[in-house]
C-alpha cells in the first residue's frame, strides 16, 4: 500500500475481530512510532503493549467513569449514545506515554510548547498507518482519565499517558466522515 493511499483510506474501527494480532506486525507498528520526528530528537515516548484482556475490561470500566463526567459536561446530544465496546474487543492495547522532560528547544520560548505531545503524536500516527498497511485496524482512544491509566498499566506519577491504540483485525468499517474542503481550511499566502 503506497503512503498516500494508506493516510487517505485509514479509518478508526469500533469493531474488532476476536482474532489474534501477530507480534509482528505490533512490532513493524512500534518500529514506525519510533522513527517519528521529535524536537532534539528527544524521542520522547514509551510505550506499553497489553494483550491480557483483563487491561481492557479495567480501561472499559474507567472509560465508562470518563464518559458519564462527559456527558455530564459537554451537554453533546450524541454523547450517551457513543457506544465505547470497542475497547473491550480489541485484541491489543497500546499505550503511548510521553516524558515532559524530553521536550526540544521550544520549550525555552516565551511561550513553550509541549514538543513531547506532539512527537507522542506523530509516533501515534506513523502507528495507525503502519496497522492499516498491514491489515489491522486502530482507533485513537483519549476518552479517559489519565490518573486511571497511570493506575491500571502502572505508570509513574512523572509520565503523561497521551494515548490508547486499540488495535486488531476489523470486524466493520464505517465510511469516511465528511471532511471540510481545503477552500475552508487553507490560506495561501505570496
Amino acid at each position: 500500500m503506497e503512503c498516500i493511499e494508506a493516510i487517505l483510506t485509514r479509518r478508526s474501527c469500533r469493531k474488532f475481530k476476536s482474532q489474534e494480532v501477530e507480534s509482528e506486525k505490533i512490532k513493524t507498528m512500534l518500529e514506525c512510532a519510533i522513527f517519528s520526528p521529535s524536537p532534539a530528537n528527544k524521542q520522547p515516548w514509551d510505550f506499553i503493549v497489553a494483550t491480557n484482556p483483563d487491561y481492557n475490561h479495567l480501561l472499559k470500566e474507567a472509560s465508562d467513569e470518563a464518559k458519564k463526567k462527559l456527558v455530564e459536561r459537554s451537554g453533546w446530544k450524541w454523547m450517551p449514545k457513543f457506544k465505547i465496546d470497542f475497547i473491550t474487543e480489541a485484541p491489543v492495547l497500546i499505550v503511548v506515554i510521553g516524558d515532559p522532560t524530553r521536550n526540544g528547544a521550544e520549550q525555552f520560548l516565551d511561550v513553550p510548547s509541549q514538543g513531547y505531545q506532539q512527537a507522542c503524536s506523530a509516533a501515534i500516527q506513523n502507528m495507525l498507518l503502519a496497522a492499516h498497511s498491514q491489515g489491522l485496524s486502530t482507533l485513537w482512544l483519549s476518552l479517559f482519565e489519565k490518573s486511571d491509566v497511570r493506575r491500571i498499566f502502572n505508570i509513574s506519577q512523572d509520565k503523561d499517558p497521551i494515548a490508547i491504540i486499540c488495535v486488531g483485525y476489523p470486524d466493520v468499517i464505517g465510511d469516511a466522515p465528511p471532511r471540510k474542503g481545503l477552500e475552508t481550511k487553507v490560506t495561501y499566502l505570496d
